[in-house]
Order: C-alpha cells, then sequence, then structure tokens
C-alpha cells in the first residue's frame, strides 16, 4: 500500500533537485527506492508527473499543478504528526567510529541536539573496525577508507591526506633519509596493525609503487599511538592530516617525501541500506552528518 506522505515528500524533493540520485541522496536512501515510490505515485494519481530522457528529468504539465498542492499539503501533515515525530524519537541508535580528533566534542554537540528527546538514547561505540550492521546491529558508522562498499548508504564528509613524517629531533641524530629504500634500511619505523590479519597496514599503495615497513620498531592498531612515537622520536611513520598537520606547524614534524603520490583517503558517514529505517536513526544520520561538516569538512 503507498504511503502517500512519503510518496508527496519523494515528489517534491525529486521536483526541487530534478534528479533522482540528488533526491536519494538527500533522503539518505537508494535511487531505486525513489524511482520506485514516484512510480506508484504515478500510477494511484493515473498521470505522470515527470518527462525523462538519458540525461534529465523535468516536471510534467500536470506535475507542475501538482506541485503546488503538494507542497501545501505536506507542510499542513508534517504540521500535523510533529507529536508522532517526537513519539518516535524513542529507543536505541548504536553508532560505531574511529578515534579522531574532537570525538569528545562531536559526542557532546549530538547529546546536545538530541536533548529534546529524552527517551532517544546513543549507544557510542570508539572502534576501528567496520562493523557488521546485521550482527552486530550498528545502525550508523564513520569510516575512514579509501571506498564504501555498495551496501552501505554513505555520506562522503571529507579527504584525509597521509604523508611520511618524522621528527626535527629524530632527523638531526639519524639525518634525513636519501630515498625509501635508505629509510627501510637505515631507520626505525612504525606502523598501524591490520586487525584482520594482525599485520603491519601498507604505508601506500599505488599502481606504480606500495610501501610496508618490513621490520617495524613499533605496531598499534591505532594512529594515535603511533603519532606519540613519531612525537618522541622514536620512529618514521604515516599520518592523515589531522595527526601531523598541527605538529609540522610547530616545527616538531617535518613531512618526507612531500611529493610522493600516496592515495587520499576519504571519511564516511553511513548506515545500512534497509526497507524501512526507523525515524530516529535518519533524524541522527541526519544531526551527525551536519556536525561532522563542521568539524572536519574541507574545501581543497
Amino acid at each position: 500500500m503507498l504511503d502517500k506522505v512519503e510518496a508527496v515528500r519523494y515528489f517534491c524533493i525529486a521536483a526541487e533537485t530534478l534528479h533522482f540520485r540528488e533526491t536519494a541522496n538527500r533522503l539518505a536512501i537508494s535511487p531505486q527506492v525513489v524511482t520506485r515510490m514516484i512510480a506508484e505515485l504515478e500510477r494511484e494519481l493515473g498521470e505522470p508527473l515527470f518527462k525523462r530522457n538519458t540525461r534529465n528529468i523535468s516536471l510534467t504539465d500536470f506535475g507542475q499543478a501538482f506541485l503546488a498542492d503538494a507542497q501545501q499539503w505536506l507542510k499542513a501533515t508534517e504540521t500535523l504528526f510533529q507529536t508522532d515525530f517526537k513519539e518516535s524519537m524513542s529507543g536505541t541508535v548504536r553508532i560505531t567510529l574511529p578515534r579522531l580528533p574532537n570525538n569528545d566534542v562531536i559526542l557532546t554537540e549530538l547529546l546536545t541536539a538530541l536533548s529534546p528527546y529524552p527517551d532517544l538514547h546513543i549507544d557510542w561505540r570508539p572502534d576501528t573496525a567496520l562493523y557488521n550492521s546485521i550482527t552486530r546491529q550498528i545502525d550508523i558508522g564513520i569510516r575512514i577508507s579509501l571506498e564504501m562498499e555498495p551496501h552501505f548508504i554513505a555520506k562522503k564528509i571529507t579527504h584525509i591526506k597521509e604523508r611520511i613524517v618524522a621528527s626535527t629531533a629524530l632527523l638531526n641524530r639519524l639525518g634525513q633519509p636519501r630515498d625509501l629504500d635508505d629509510l627501510q634500511n637505515r631507520f626505525p619505523l612504525c606502523a598501524e596493525i591490520n586487525p584482520q590479519t594482525g599485520k603491519a597496514w601498507h604505508w601506500f599503495n599505488t599502481a606504480e609503487q606500495s610501501f610496508v615497513a618490513k621490520k617495524p620498531y613499533f605496531m598499534s592498531s591505532e594512529s594515535y599511538s603511533n603519532l606519540a612515537v613519531i612525537l618522541k622520536g622514536l620512529a618514521i611513520g604515516v599520518l592523515p592530516d589531522y595527526h601531523y598537520l598541527p605538529h609540522v606547524r610547530t616545527g616538531k614534524l617535518k613531512i618526507l617525501f612531500p611529493d610522493l603520490p600516496i592515495p587520499e583517503w576519504k571519511m564516511f558517514l553511513y548506515r545500512p541500506y534497509q526497507e524501512n529505517t526507523p525515524m530516529r536513526v535518519i533524524h541522527v544520520f541526519g544531526l551527525l552528518e551536519k556536525i561532522l561538516v563542521k568539524h572536519y569538512h574541507t574545501t581543497g
């Protein structure tokens, strides 16, 4: 049975964007769901709402006339169901994320934004692994990776640049590495642990070359520990920009081989595809996206 409120809401956003994929991004659902919902609404009305071709869509004359009534009706309906929305803001939302700068600030801002809903509870799980969203019952996650798997709804928050960095104290003691071979053979190195294999992650891996610390002086499952070891001048390693930039600016760290083409990572906010996602999850997802963009988004 057609959910008329949801169908009209999808239509109004699609009429604004004139792009079903952008509509899906705004609603944090798959484009197929938008296409199906619009098709069902057209069958219910008995008229086409959009003209479609391979490049774009546009409103039909009927769609133009229907839009004004739909927007007015939707506004009235949303007002009518405000109480229902508050009632739906109960239960638990489980969130997994890696340890990041401003984690405590982000959590505080999220809980503050959710203060009108005392029956909504947050299960906050800092962890570097991508949880199985079904067996671990994770509703929302933050992940740093090159790309996200297609079975997740994902919002890209920012790009992350990794660089090889060393403390100025270590370089004063051991000198500057001539190249990557010299770095591998003559300098103490640190690496992050791949939790699935127990071995060191590659520092970087490209079509041209890859690099992994063969005999790391230090290994850790998260980057904060590697940062501490590097700052102490005990080893050289690869760090994300949110770790090394403040210390490069103060002169404590130096970027080695700055022109090395290390692939950029991305920070994603994600949640699993579900046919019926609870309103509390959609609401928290939207709030968290705004908070993350505020703290991490860069235009460069």
